[in-house]
């Protein structure tokens, strides 16, 4: 019996100790995991700062860096669709990037994409572009949306252009975007003591959490949000003045991310 129950003890240590939580790593960035067709999963980061995507194996040694075009007065704004045979069908790696520039005078935004080889080489360039979302529909191929704003008129315009993709969406890790999911533009933007986020949530989601960042992506404020009201308003003013990021997340879903200029 004492030799049993011994027995059971330790299995019950071992089981316990290795059903928990286990830390890995950390970055002073926002990163995904993607599933490459030739090279495996992978985890990518997006450096606004330097305007960088830095690519790092599942045992978190740095893989590649891939330097990004983002012309002068413009800041990295999104990175998306990290592939290998998505965007091409010659084994290289590819991947969509957005930027934009703000109009301080007119008080709007620009957005442009890009979508480009590891090297720089340009395959293709969407002007206005904010969101892209990529799916598969099968015998009908891949298909890419492109979501083009012009923010510049008092009521802005939307229209979607859509693209047919020479490679395949890979299964495994989606892009975390959702349509239907937003948060919109925060006003005043930039803010004084507080700032007024609008948001959308998708169907079939009726909560979800509102998270603001620094520009290394630390969150330094999270709010839990719901359906019951279409907005939040936030208090800015005990946030040092600078620079922050804010996106809305549900369920497996997240929004992109918008810009906060705090006062």
């Amino acid at each position: 019996m004492k030799k049993t129950g011994f027995l059971l003890v330790l299995l019950f240590a071992f089981g316990f100790a290795h059903s928990q939580i286990t830390f890995e790593h950390s970055y002073d960035y926002s990163g995904n995991y993607t599933k490459l067709a030739n090279s495996g999963y992978k985890i990518y980061l997006m450096d606004v700062v330097n305007s960088k995507c830095l690519i790092y194996n599942t045992n978190h040694t740095l893989w590649k860096t891939i330097n990004l075009s983002v012309p002068a007065n413009n800041y990295l704004y999104d990175i998306k669709y990290v592939s290998e045979n998505l965007f091409t069908t010659d084994n290289s790696l590819a991947l969509a990037y957005v930027y934009y520039s703000y109009d301080a005078t007119n008080q709007y935004y620009t957005y442009t994409a890009r979508i480009i080889k590891e090297n720089g080489t340009e395959l293709q360039t969407i002007p206005g572009c904010q969101y892209l979302y990529i799916v598969d529909l099968g015998e009908l191929g891949t298909k890419m949306e492109a979501y083009v704003f012009d923010y510049s008129q008092l009521y802005y315009t939307v229209k979607t252009r859509y693209y047919t993709l020479p490679g395949n969406l890979i299964n495994g890790v989606q892009d975390k975007s959702i349509i239907g999911l937003s948060a919109s533009k925060a006003y005043p933007n930039p803010a004084g003591a507080i700032a007024t986020i609008p948001y959308t949530l998708p169907d079939g989601q009726f909560e979800g959490t509102l998270t603001i960042t620094d520009m290394q992506g630390k969150a330094v404020q999270t709010y839990t949000v719901d359906r019951n009201f279409d907005h939040i308003i936030i208090e800015t003013g005990q946030l040092p003045r600078g620079v922050y990021l804010y996106y809305l997340q549900s369920g497996n879903y997240s929004s992109p991310a918008e810009k906060l200029i705090v006062q």
